[in-house]
């Protein structure tokens, strides 16, 4: 299992052939890189003899010509030596770059393409480190295969053939028994080691979610004084973090030193021979300083290696995160060849649908409704009954357990993400909005093709969305106007300015169906009613289906369903479902009390 690292997961393990798959187009480069990087170790490993001949040419006093003839081709190996690490380098290089490239944009599309209960599930700190690390470990694994294992492997196997063709075999054979006891004892140890840096990256993991979880929502932190409390929650975390970073470099260093006592005991018993021998003129003064010299260069790359290798091995830990997300299966799958309503209205039709996270948590039960195109629906009812959840299984963020769900005639399942989303906007309750410019934000709806289309005028689509959400007054206020920046989730806009940029990013796209997931509930009256005036203006001609928690603001809506406990537990008009005492009417009594 040599350079892997086992995956439960993925029940096979993570190695470097893991990074193979992500090398296409780039072969051409690597074969070059590796070509040039042989040929430079070639050259450097040739260079030493002629230093050997040429101190023999001077201490035997040989004809300047000799010694000139050496001088030109040592320094010429020694030109062509660096002028192939050049060559491997400039070629290497985007090559590198490239596959890093690649590998972090199917990462990030395939995270932006995992179903919703993925994300849920995560912390964003941790998930981020994880991605992070990744992209280092990949880069870093790259670089030091090509550019320093594979090189010293080669050279390491080259030098002990020299060895054995121009001196006693007993040379080659320590080099040889060094080397060999050298790896085993590091990879042997690295294998032990990799415990450690497991648990250290799953705490560092979890400090990074504390982190994260904390300032996104310093606010909050401030609002109550719960500064010390996080402390609290921070430092058992740290804490095993630092227990565990010590222990791995308490056990990095004890195999520092044995591996340079191998390869101190290795070579210096070759310089003791070459020394003797050379006492008793079996060698030749040059034949020593090529041995020296051969050890020297041996001595730094086999210590250097040991260090890469425990390096890698903690970057396939980097990489086995990495990896487990790109191996988390997308869940809903889209169809091949999506269909689109022929002449779309906005019908909404929900056939025996059932939806629940498992079988003891069942959310939804037989729902079954039908929307009419340019309707007015809402869902009411009390908190936890899977009222959102409508919405999410209509997006299909989630996909229903039994039962369909067809817009205009055309099922969910066959619509195609783009279809889905061309045919329907919302505006959530949290209208979470980038760190970006308004225009940006508003932008953000319109699809890739809409951008490029010549005949598509962004800016000024985003001026009239502004304007339908009576946020054009606003923003005209502003110095920087529509590239003013809203900051991180639109913390430097208020309540209601956050709803209307909401509001302008739903309707830009014109779509049939229009949904308003509580959009008001955070808001105060005064900012509610400004609100529901926009939403009425902006959901004239469109099916419209509205998520709400006080009943006030959708009585004048054509049909209103009470969902309770998971099904549809009455369906009517304001005034119907008033007259039938039942649910809704306990709840608008309620709320009428409140107000």
């Amino acid at each position: 299992m040599l350079l892997s690292l086992h995956n439960a997961k993925q029940s096979k393990p993570i190695s470097i052939w893991y990074l193979l798959r992500y090398f296409k187009g780039y072969w051409g480069a690597i074969t070059a890189t590796m070509l040039f990087m042989m040929a430079s170790k070639v050259a450097t490993s040739f260079d030493p003899i002629y230093l050997k001949k040429i101190i023999d040419t001077v201490s035997t006093g040989s004809t300047i010509s000799t010694l000139s003839t050496f001088l030109i081709i040592y320094f010429a190996l020694k030109l062509i030596t660096a002028l192939f690490e050049y060559l491997r380098d400039l070629i290497f290089a985007p090559a590198e770059m490239g596959i890093a490239r690649t590998l972090s944009v199917e990462l990030f599309s395939h995270l932006l393409s995992l179903p919703i209960k993925y994300h849920h599930d995560q912390k964003i700190g941790g998930l981020s480190r994880k991605i992070t690390r990744g992209g280092r470990a990949v880069q870093f694994i790259l670089d030091f295969m090509v550019i320093n294992i594979l090189p010293t492997a080669f050279e390491l196997i080259f030098v002990t053939i020299l060895l054995f063709k121009l001196y006693a075999p007993v040379y080659a054979l320590i080099t040889f028994v060094t080397i060999v006891l050298y790896t085993w004892f590091t990879i042997w140890a690295t294998e032990k080691r990799q415990k450690f840096r497991m648990g250290m990256l799953q705490a560092d993991d979890e400090v990074a979610g504390l982190e994260v979880d904390a300032l996104t929502n310093i606010e909050t932190v401030k609002y109550f004084n719960s500064e010390a409390s996080q402390m609290e929650r921070y430092h058992p975390s740290v804490n095993k973090r630092y227990d565990l970073s010590v222990s791995s470099n308490k056990l990095f260093a004890l195999i520092s030193g044995v591996q340079a006592i191998i390869l101190l005991v290795g070579l210096g018993l070759i310089l003791y021979l070459a020394i003797r021998q050379t006492l008793v003129g079996i060698l030749t003064i040059g034949d020593l300083v090529l041995l020296t010299t051969y050890i020297m260069r041996l001595s730094a790359p086999i210590g250097v290696l040991g260090f890469i290798y425990r390096s890698i091995k903690d970057s396939l830990v980097d990489l086995d995160g990495m990896a487990k997300v790109l191996n988390e299966p997308l869940g809903i799958s889209e169809p091949k060849h999506p269909k689109l309503p022929k002449n779309p209205k906005g019908k909404i039709v929900f056939k025996n649908v059932s939806f629940g996270y498992n079988d003891k948590r069942q959310i939804l039960k037989d729902i079954s409704l039908t929307v009419k195109p340019g309707q007015k629906v809402a869902f009411v009812g009390p908190s936890g009954v899977g009222k959102s959840t409508i919405v999410k299984l209509l997006f299909r963020l989630y996909e229903a357990t039994t039962g369909e769900i067809t817009i205009d005639g055309v099922s969910i399942t066959e619509l195609g993400k783009d279809g889905r989303r061309a045919l329907m906007a919302i505006v959530p309750q949290d209208p979470a909005l980038f760190n970006a410019t308004i225009g940006d934000n508003i932008r953000f709806a319109l699809s890739r093709a809409q951008s490029r289309d010549s005949h598509f005028s962004t800016q000024k689509e985003i001026e009239n969305a502004a304007k339908l959400a009576s946020l054009d007054t606003f923003i005209a206020s502003l110095p920087d106007k529509y590239d003013t920046t809203v900051g991180e989730r639109g913390v430097k806009l208020s309540g209601g300015e956050k709803q209307r940029v909401a509001i302008a990013r739903a309707v830009i796209r014109n779509p049939k169906i229009l949904v308003f997931d509580e959009a008001t509930s955070s808001l105060d009256s005064k900012s509610e009613k400004a609100i529901l005036g926009t939403l009425n203006i902006a959901s004239k001609g469109r099916t419209t289906v509205a998520i709400a928690h006080r009943l006030s603001t959708i009585a004048d809506y054509d049909v209103i369903y009470v969902v309770d406990k998971g099904v549809i537990a009455e369906h009517g008009t304001h005034a119907e479902l008033l007259r039938s005492e039942g649910l809704y009417s306990k709840l608008w009594r309620i709320q009428a009390k409140k107000r």
